[in-house]
C-alpha cells in the first residue's frame, strides 16, 4: 500500500473519531473552561508556543497556567509535546481534520 493510500486512511479515520467525539469534547470546554482569559488561552494552543510564548500572548502567568494545562491534559481537552520549558500544547480542535 502507498504512503499516499496509508495517509488517507488515517485521515479519515481521525476524522470519524473527532466526530463521535465532538459533543463530549464541547462538554468538556464548557466545564474547564471557566473565564475568557482561559478561553482565549485553549484557541492559542497550536502545538507551536511554549508558556512564555503564551503568556505573552494570553496575559495569563506561567505560574497560573502551570497547573491548568496539565489538568486540561489530563481530562483530554488538549494534548503536549516536549519537556520542560520546550514543552508545546496543541487545542485538539486545531489538528488539521
Amino acid at each position: 500500500m502507498s504512503d499516499e493510500k496509508i495517509l488517507y486512511k488515517l485521515d479519515v479515520i481521525a476524522k470519524l473519531l473527532f466526530m463521535q467525539t465532538k459533543n463530549d469534547l464541547e462538554n468538556l470546554e464548557s466545564k474547564l473552561i471557566k473565564t475568557d482569559k482561559q478561553k482565549k488561552l485553549y484557541h492559542s494552543l497550536d502545538g507551536q508556543r511554549n508558556m512564555e510564548q503564551l503568556h505573552m500572548l494570553t496575559g495569563i502567568s506561567v505560574k497560573t497556567m502551570e497547573p491548568i494545562l496539565p489538568e486540561w491534559e489530563k481530562r483530554g481537552l488538549i494534548l503536549s509535546f516536549g519537556k520542560g520549558k520546550s514543552k508545546r500544547y496543541l487545542n485538539i480542535e486545531h489538528l488539521e481534520i
